[in-house]
């Protein structure tokens, strides 16, 4: 064994080194990678490795929850990459949203002429045009298959449209990566909602010979609560959804929203801007709004289709008088600042436009008078979770106040709608109420029907419903032809020359700094919030990465065991043991067995620790060593 690789602790893995970024990405983008790309000004190389494993990257790099940010080495060190923001900044120069939008210099393969693709023209249905399904859809065009999303709504892209507020996500960006994935062959169709205008048997009998839900979850969660049913109480979705479909909310004066996750802040940070929006509308302005919703209800009956509830209910709320001036706006939620599960910067952005949020806090009752909201009654809760952690919370008798509003937001949840579900279908439903679904494949109860994203699991972030949509065009794949595809990417290892490696000074010492915001007086109606980075600022973000990529690698038979690794490592992450000192799992065993054909006796031989977490890749181990036994290596991430 010529070359030995050190233990790496406390997560031991003796002949991989993982890229923690990579590995907190479900679609497992190389997010190092673009980093580095960046920080060479290799900004196209930049945007492919950001696409290639994502079909909406320029969607992620403005609304992703950026799970891999939460798993950045550097973030140890003092706070992680600016990762999402870094996306965005490739994605304005060669994605969508950019001139120079190349698909083909993405899928090279897709220039081939020769191409067919495994698929071979079969026909795949997939219900919702949100993220999981459209990237399902993605996948499957990738392979050949013959792919037609059915969308209830008439516009496309699920709750990147109907829940995700435009002063975060522009419609043009939504539009621009949908028709990336509609030129791969891709048809949409809008209006078809399933149990209304097709079931699942008429799917069988078109010769669609799988299908795809990825319906999302699109109702809000019910409190059984006195008072719910007053005039003035509001469903978190049912509202984003009216206002992202362009219909007009009465809000009042003062709103309470009761929540404190990320949905509960979009309600709360969209009440403002439709109230700064429309406090100038005279009553010719009404008129002309409550006239257009009146006309799409005709359109839609004379089609003889029956109208969304969200249509129905922005129809009666539109019918109020919408008060004039900017509401005041009060959120209230169960956790303290430390547990609520929304961004830390979202809560940050919402006090700054002068959302009032309450901690600590649970809804009583709704307080109302001749049938209309007049205020919320709330309790104080001592605590969340009980002892296993579970969410238990506990409140104080005799805490009780009562807030006077106009307006009442329950943001508590959402659930899907299984209305259309018949016996026939075959497909067994979870207590809560979600499809019964394999994690890993996607499958369902039954075997020509996958689901994936809220329908499946709940409700999702945008990053794990794409994952999801991919993992099931997988299965579906194996499903329909037998064989499994081959990952689109590979490693390889390239070796450094040791006394070039360097990292950019003082590169440990650079802060982390936020995007550029949109100023606080400039922020009404859908002016978007979060503005993209210079390239400056972009370049010297990234030089922050701590190149999870590069290892020190250690090769045990040129090592003389001088110790000087180990002297001149800043972190002292390195450490020389005795073997026989060693303790580890069934791996470490193997790995000793395999080294010196059994396990040495004490004193006989030794053995280099690297703790990993610690080790910031400065190369200094491998500058320092008199015999070369130490190399700086990189994983690249190359088509397959």
């Amino acid at each position: 064994m010529a070359r030995t690789y050190p233990v790496e602790l406390p997560d031991v893995n003796y002949f991989t080194r993982q890229v923690l970024c990579r590995e907190g990405c479900p679609v497992r983008t190389d997010s190092g990678g673009y980093a580095q790309a960046i920080a060479d000004g290799r900004f196209e190389d930049a945007y492919i490795i950001a696409r290639t494993p994502n079909p909406f990257a320029s969607i992620c790099g403005r609304v992703c929850a950026a799970p891999c940010e939460a798993k950045c080495r550097r973030g140890a060190l003092d706070a992680a990459i600016s990762i999402r923001a870094l996306k965005r900044f490739v994605c304005e120069r060669f994605g969508v949203e950019s001139p120079a939008f190349d698909l083909g210099r993405v899928y090279p393969a897709l220039l081939d002429p020769n191409r067919k693709g495994i698929g071979t023209g079969r026909k795949v249905a997939v219900v919702g045009a949100g993220p999981a399904g459209l990237s399902c859809a993605h996948e499957l065009a990738l392979q050949g298959f013959a792919v037609t999303v059915f969308e209830t709504q008439h516009i496309v892209g699920g709750m990147l449209v109907l829940g995700v507020p435009e002063y975060r996500l522009p419609r043009e960006i939504v539009a621009a990566e949908i028709k990336a994935i509609e030129s791969l062959g891709v048809e949409i169709r809008t209006d078809s909602r399933l149990g209304r205008d097709f079931t699942l048997g008429d799917l069988k009998a078109q010769g669609y010979e799988a299908v795809f839900l990825g319906i999302g979850a699109h109702k809000s969660r019910e409190l059984a609560i006195e008072g719910v049913q007053l005039d003035g109480v509001l469903r978190a979705i049912e509202f984003l959804l009216n206002v992202n479909l362009g219909y007009r909310v009465g809000l009042g004066r003062k709103v309470v929203v009761i929540g404190g996750g990320n949905v509960a802040f979009d309600v709360a940070r969209s009440m403002i801007r439709q109230a700064e929006r429309f406090a100038d509308m005279n009553e010719t302005e009404l008129r002309t709004a409550l006239h257009s919703a009146a006309a799409a209800l005709e359109e839609l009956t004379a089609r003889e289709a029956e109208p969304p509830d969200e249509v129905r209910l922005a129809l009666d709320v539109a019918r109020e008088a919408i008060r004039k001036g900017a509401p005041e706006v009060h959120m209230y939620c169960l956790e303290n600042l430390d547990e609520i599960p929304a961004a830390r910067e979202e809560i940050e952005e919402a006090e700054r436009e002068g959302i009032k949020l309450h901690t600590r806090w649970g809804p009583k009752r709704v307080v109302g008078c001749d049938g209309k909201v007049t205020g919320m009654e709330l309790i104080k809760c001592s605590r969340v979770l009980d002892e296993n952690r579970r969410f238990n919370p506990q409140f104080i008798e005799g805490s009780e106040e009562v807030v006077d509003c106009d307006t009442v937001v329950m943001a508590i949840g959402q659930a899907a709608d299984l209305s259309w579900l018949r016996p026939e279908d075959n497909l067994k439903l979870t207590p809560r109420g979600t499809f019964q679904t394999d994690p890993q494949t996607m499958a369902t109860s039954r075997p020509d029907v996958f689901a994936g994203g809220d329908v499946a699991f709940g409700p999702r972030i945008i990053i794990t419903a794409v994952a999801e949509g991919q993992r099931a065009a997988r299965s579906i794949v194996k499903f329909l032809t037998g064989r499994t595809p081959e990952p689109p990417r590979k490693a390889r290892v390239t070796v450094y020359d040791s006394y070039r490696y360097t990292m950019p000074a003082d590169y440990e010492k650079k802060p982390r700094r936020s995007p550029p915001l949109l100023a606080l007086d400039r922020r009404i109606g859908i002016a978007e919030v979060e503005h993209v980075y210079p390239q400056g600022v972009a370049a010297e973000q990234a030089l922050r990465c701590l190149k999870c990529h590069v290892s020190p690698v250690f090769d045990g038979d040129k090592c003389i065991l001088c110790g000087g690794c180990a002297d001149i490592c800043p972190e002292s992450c390195l450490r020389l043991t005795d073997v026989a000192s060693l303790v580890g799992d069934e791996k470490l065993s193997a790995a000793v067995v395999a080294r010196y054909g059994g396990v040495p006796g004490r004193g006989e031989q030794s053995a280099i620790i690297k703790d990993e977490t610690r080790c910031i890749r400065c190369g200094l181990c491998a500058a320092r060593c008199p015999t070369g036994a130490v190399t700086m290596e990189r994983m690249e991430m190359l088509p397959a």
